[in-house]
Formats: C-alpha cells, structure tokens, sequence
C-alpha cells in the first residue's frame, strides 16, 4: 500500500511529499498514488512552494500521461487542487494546463481549483526577463527553467517593487493595464542594461517583444478572462478541510531540497525555499490539525536536469527518459548512481522526514551490479561522508560550490536486483534505510500508481534502522 508506513502513524493526518534531490525525484507519481489511496471524501491536494516551473509527470492507469505544473499532481485521481498563498502563478500556463487536462479527461478543471488572492503572478514581462538574464551569464548559466519565476520571486519579496497578485486579475481592466505596463517598462528598463553589457543575437529578439507596444492591454484582457473562471479565497478552502477531515489534505512540493534558494549549491538553486516549513506554516493556521506526516521521495539512481554540482553522475549510464526530454533551457537530464552524502544532505535541508519513498526501481532491474556514491573526495583529499549545508555569504556559498564541482565519488559496489520480490532490492531498500536514518514508507517500481509497494518490514525500527 503507498505511504503505508507513514500513513498507519498517523492516519487521521495530512501528509506531505517533498523531493530531497535535484527535482525529478518522482512527487507527482506518489500525489497520484496517495490521491487515490485517500477513498473517505474527495482529497485535496496543497502545493505550497514554487510555481509554474514545476514538472510532475504521471501516468494514470490507463496509461494517460500528464506533466502537472500548477494543478496538485492528484487532479486526475480526482483530487481538488489547491495554490496556497506560497505559490507563484502563472495564469496563460495556468489557462493551457488546464485545457490539456480537459483533453485528458478532466470533464473541469476549473471547478476543482482554488487559489489564494495572495500568490505572487508571473507576467510575461517576467519570464522574458529571465531569458535574457540568463542568456546574458554566457557559459555561466545557472539552469533557469526560462519561465520567469525568478524575477516574479524577487518582486514578490521585494517591498519597493510593484507586484501583481491573483486577486487583482479580477479587477478594473485600467488599474490592471496600468499595472502591467509598470512592470513592463521596469523589465524593458533591466533588459536595455543587460543587452548592451553583454550583446548576443538571441537577447535582441527578446528585447524587442519585452517592448512591443499594447502587449500590456493583450495579457491584461486575457487575465481577466481567465480570472472569470478562477475560485479564489485567502486560505480558507483549506482551512476548513484541515479542520473537518485532515485526512484527505496532501501537500505538493516543488523542485528538490537540494536546489533550496537559501542552503541550495549557490547560484545553480531555485528562488524559493524547498522544505516542508511552508506545509507546516500552512498547517498552523489550524491549531486543532493533527501532525503533519513528511514523505521524502528520492530516486534509487541519480539525476540532475541542468547545470550545477553533480558529484554521482555517470554519463555512460543509459537510462533514458522518456519524459525529462531535452530543453532550451536546463538542456540534457543527466543521471548518475544513488548518492548517500547528496541524500543526506536533501533530509538535512528537508527537516523532519518521516518516511522516504524510493522511486525508480524498475530503472535499474535487471543489472547485475549497482553503485552507490558512500563519500565524496575533494580536491585536497578530504573524505566527506556527510555534508553539510553552507549557509552564510552568496560568496562563500558560491566557493562551496566551486569546490564541490571539483569533488569525486567514492563508489560502494552493491548487488543488483531482478524486481521487487528480490532479495538484493530488499537489501538495498534497508541498506538506504539504515544509511540515512529514515525508514522506508513505500517504493516505485514503475510510473504508475499501482506500481508503488509499501513496505512495512522496517515499521518498527528506530532511526538507526536496528
């Protein structure tokens, strides 16, 4: 049974899913699963950091595939979707994500969304923005997912910058006009200094859209087209559910703890936290909630989808992805083993995790032996098996970072499994267990909900997995 484990210790609780690599881990799958595992009452699934930079794939049973980015991974199990206050929305991508759910089978999306009026909106202006600030590093890019979300971050945390909200959209359309075109003509303003520092002919074309006349007047009347459809309160949909049945509430993580914006491998992070402290936040608001159950989900083998510290790749691995393809942005999905000192790292980042959900299983049937990364070796020698997280100046940060990219694997060879009945998968399962001081909630074998065990022979171990 998914979530199993975390599940039985408190089964009257919400739970949180939270990814503890460099994204990808699998969290839209485990959603999905726990989505339709939740059959008292229509669940509720709560994203509660990022924004549309998300890609949670899954593939429900009938073998339909969908790339979640806004709407909660459960939406397809029938779950509602709810975008909490910490959430950054896009609303154009909002708009085409849920037509692409209506053409999956999704009778309305929209009657199953709720947002906050709070969350922070991605313009257009913002996302070309952040195209021609990360084309203008060169080679020196930081793996921006090209969608605008780290300049809408900044404003949204920036108190002298002006920010649009979701509950604006529904406004007047001058004040919504006039609100745009500041925006815009703020970012013209940042693009014009960043294209004649660093000329490059893909930074032109992005200019010239960035100031395109009557762009503020198009995006602003499709704002409020879409607005007239949108559900939006301050919280309390939420409220109430956490309230009346607990149970049914999941909460969504974004990206990986590994890509954290505050103790992530500065500058190749994403803007916003990734931890579980903003699930907890949102679960405070409800002094009755029973506690919060945290899953951390990691991959039985490494991947990282951009530029960055990856000391476990292994590029002669061939594991393809059907669904991670190539991008203008982020280009190639790299691979690498499974990282002891990276997974260690993701939980110290994370907080408190309850139970890991290993994914990907499947990937790796079928090989007569695995690796697994034990240390990492840095240039000067040192033997690191556990790695803490750096915190303090952007240039002390940045210089972990240096150091890291220069650091090597020190393998661990471990046998390999032919499937989920095997002896050797249940040895790795507790090898991991034991090594990162977190019992095993449930594991993947396969895209699909129905191929994701529980594991309940580990129940009764304590942290150090005896």
């Amino acid at each position: 049974m998914v979530g199993d484990l975390a599940l039985r210790t408190c089964p009257e609780g919400p739970v949180a899913v939270l990814g503890l690599g460099f994204g990808d881990e699998g969290k839209g799958a485990v959603v999905d699963a726990l989505a339709r595992l939740r059959t008292r009452g229509r669940p509720r699934v709560v994203r509660f950091n990022g924004g549309p930079q998300a890609a949670h794939h899954v593939v429900t049973p009938e073998g339909r595939v969908h790339c979640f980015a806004q709407f909660g991974a459960g939406a397809l199990a029938g779950a509602r979707s709810v975008l909490s206050r910490f959430m950054l929305v896009e609303p154009l991508a909002l708009a085409r994500e849920a037509d692409a759910l209506r053409d999956a089978g999704l009778v309305d999306p929209w009657s199953g969304l709720v947002v906050d009026r709070r969350c922070a909106v991605v313009t257009p202006f913002h996302r070309l923005l952040g195209r021609i600030e990360e084309l203008s590093r060169g080679t020196g890019r930081h793996g921006s997912c090209g969608l605008g979300v780290g300049p809408a971050w900044r404003d949204a945390h920036n108190p002298h910058a002006p920010c649009l909200r979701v509950g604006a959209l529904a406004g007047d359309r001058g004040v919504l006009v006039r609100a745009l075109r500041q925006i815009q003509l703020l970012k013209l303003d940042r693009a014009e200094q960043l294209a004649e520092a660093a000329p490059a002919p893909a930074i032109a074309p992005l200019v010239a859209e960035l100031a395109r006349p009557g762009l503020a007047e198009v995006v602003a009347d499709a704002y409020l087209a879409i607005a007239a459809r949108l559900q939006v309160d301050e919280g309390e949909q939420l409220r109430g559910a956490l309230q009346s049945d607990p149970a049914a509430v999941i909460f969504e993580g974004a990206h990986g703890a590994l890509l954290d914006a505050d103790r992530g491998f500065f500058p190749f992070v994403t803007p916003s936290p990734v931890s579980f402290a903003q699930a907890e936040a949102l679960c405070a608001e409800v002094s009755s909630a029973p506690p919060l159950r945290r899953l951390g989900v990691l991959r039985a083998h490494g991947t990282r989808h951009g530029p960055g510290p990856f000391v476990a790749e292994e590029p002669s691995l061939d594991l393809p992805e059907p669904h991670n393809l190539p991008g203008p942005w982020q280009g190639p999905m790299r691979v690498g083993w499974f990282d002891l000192v990276a997974a260690r790292l993701g939980l110290a980042i994370a907080g408190r995790v309850d139970g890991l959900v290993v994914t990907h299983l499947d990937r790796l049937a079928g090989r007569r032996e695995i690796s697994v990364c034990d240390a990492w070796i840095f240039r000067n020698g040192a033997v690191v098996r556990e790695f803490a997280p750096v915190e303090g100046s952007l240039e002390a940060r940045a210089e972990a970072t240096r150091a890291l990219v220069e650091a090597r694997p020190r393998w661990r060879r471990l046998p390999g499994w032919s499937g989920p009945d095997s002896r050797e998968s249940r040895e790795f399962l507790d090898f991991v267990a034991v090594e990162a001081g977190v019992p095993i909630a449930a594991t993947a074998w396969g895209p699909r909900a129905s191929d994701q065990r529980g594991w309940s022979s580990i129940a009764d171990r304590d942290a150090t997995g005896k």
